[in-house]
């Protein structure tokens, strides 16, 4: 069963490098619902990413946020309405953390995983579908125990993270896959974070109108903040 995964991987890692070149840009249209304790948060926002890693997410709902930021976490969210930028240089901001970064770059196998020191430890056959388990590195065992993670053929469907009390602490569920540009991309994700037993807090977000290599994405992707917009540290 092993030698399956093994395949599958080396499988994934050929389509990245078939794909990974295909378009410079290409951008993308979300929107969220986040419910929690009976209140119930809307986003709606248009993400712009480029080949080198950068992205530009221009939000429609709240309608006031630029925010830009790149593969190393380099960030800058700008408030039009105040004319005010904040700026950071962190890691848990790079683009990489976006949802769908590692579905736009094909790297589905293991969405990220063994790039921030993930090992996988376990891996078998469950009703057609592939799962895997993954240790976190030492770093990370603070948080998490292992992460389970859900293949239906390349398409992984679902997460789960266990905290060292071996409690589910977050799921995600991937669904609604759609081709664009022959990738193969969830067109909805659920997630569903457990602060306690009794409070949880679930966010669906739903993904439209991908469109890839246009004017309109380079001209996004120029975004410049005003030189007169004032730092707020």
């Amino acid at each position: 069963m092993m030698k399956r995964i093994t395949l599958f991987s080396i499988f994934a890692i050929f389509q990245f490098s078939l794909f990974a070149q295909m378009f410079d840009n290409v951008s993308v249209q979300s929107n969220s619902r986040k419910a929690n304790n009976s209140r119930i948060q809307h986003l709606s926002l248009t993400s712009y990413y480029d080949a080198s890693g950068k992205m530009v997410a221009i939000y429609e709902k709240p309608n006031n946020l630029v925010i830009i930021n790149d593969e190393k976490g380099r960030v800058a969210i700008y408030d039009t309405d105040n004319n005010t930028v904040v700026e950071a240089n962190n890691p848990y901001y790079s683009s990489r953390t976006n949802e769908l970064y590692y579905f736009i770059n094909n790297k589905k196998y293991d969405l990220g995983l063994s790039e921030i020191g993930f090992k996988m430890q376990d891996s078998k056959m469950e009703e057609g579908l592939i799962v895997t388990e993954w240790i976190p590195p030492v770093d990370g065992m603070k948080y998490f125990s292992f992460i389970k993670m859900v293949h239906d053929g390349d398409n992984p469907i679902y997460l789960e993270y266990r905290n060292q009390d071996d409690e589910i602490i977050k799921k995600v569920y991937y669904y609604n896959y759609e081709y664009f540009n022959r990738l193969e991309i969830p067109t909805a994700v659920t997630t569903i974070d457990f602060a306690s037993e009794s409070d949880s807090t679930v966010t669906k977000t739903t993904y439209s109108n991908l469109e890839f290599d246009n004017e309109e994405n380079k001209e996004k992707l120029n975004y410049n903040i005003p030189s007169n917009a004032k730092t707020i540290n």
